[in-house]
């Protein structure tokens, strides 16, 4: 009866543990039947996210285009703006200048040659009465010209008279044998000649005395073909010292 009793509970436990077994067995399967659902949603949220950047790159390249193109679009603009402005820059250029010519034109006539000082009191024969007497005075023409200038109020001798006043000497045989300006070069180049021969190692004079000596020889040309000089007069140290006692 003991043994009895003992199988009649093993054989109630059997099914308590087969009930205990299947319970666990639907647990672990709801357990992985869960997992799986999370791992499936894990892969959802993936294509969703791919899907939603695939857009949003498409988006962004979009508007980078338009951006470009609006870009080129001003520029494009601005270019033909400053063309328009430097056309109208140099056609207002081109007008300004030839505005001027014109008035330019109008406003100042030519001049008679020769024409006649109103504020000179002297006549041209007065003039001419002054000029010979200062240069039988002993004055050169550039004395006689300012003297002229400060004493009589005359400006131009050629614009008070007609004739110019190296003419007026000449015709009165006042003029000199030779040019001014040629005997002022001759007399420079005897002074410099004399401090070299005190001074030989200032090397600025002798330089200076090279210069006066070629601007001689091209004044004795000029005045040779012009016939202010006679064709045998030649330039030399000594006729030099002579012409400047």
């Amino acid at each position: 009866m003991i043994l009895l009793a003992k199988k009649a509970e093993k054989e109630e436990e059997k099914p308590k543990a087969v009930e205990e077994k299947s319970h666990k067995t639907e647990k672990e399967e709801k357990h992985s039947h869960k997992t799986e659902k999370k791992e499936e949603k894990p892969a959802k949220k993936e294509k969703d996210s791919k899907e939603e950047n695939k857009e949003e790159k498409k988006e962004k390249q979009e508007k980078e285009e338009k951006k470009d193109k609006e870009e080129e679009e001003k520029e494009h603009k601005e270019k033909k703006q400053d063309k328009g402005k430097d056309h109208e820059h140099r056609e207002e250029k081109a007008e300004h200048k030839e505005k001027p010519a014109e008035e330019t034109h109008r406003r100042k006539p030519k001049k008679a040659k020769h024409a006649k000082r109103e504020f000179v009191e002297l006549k041209p024969a007065e003039i001419n009465e002054a000029i010979v007497h200062l240069a039988n005075e002993g004055h050169s023409a550039s004395e006689i010209g300012m003297v002229l200038r400060d004493q009589y109020g005359i400006p131009k001798v050629g614009k008070a008279t007609g004739k110019k006043l190296g003419a007026i000497l000449k015709e009165h045989k006042l003029a000199p044998a030779i040019p001014e300006d040629l005997m002022s070069l001759i007399k420079k180049s005897v002074l410099l000649r004399s401090h070299m021969e005190k001074n030989k190692k200032d090397t600025s004079a002798k330089r200076g005395l090279m210069l006066t000596v070629s601007k001689i020889r091209a004044l004795e040309k000029y005045y040779k073909k012009s016939g202010k000089l006679p064709m045998q007069w030649r330039y030399s140290p000594e006729t030099a010292a002579l012409l400047a006692k």
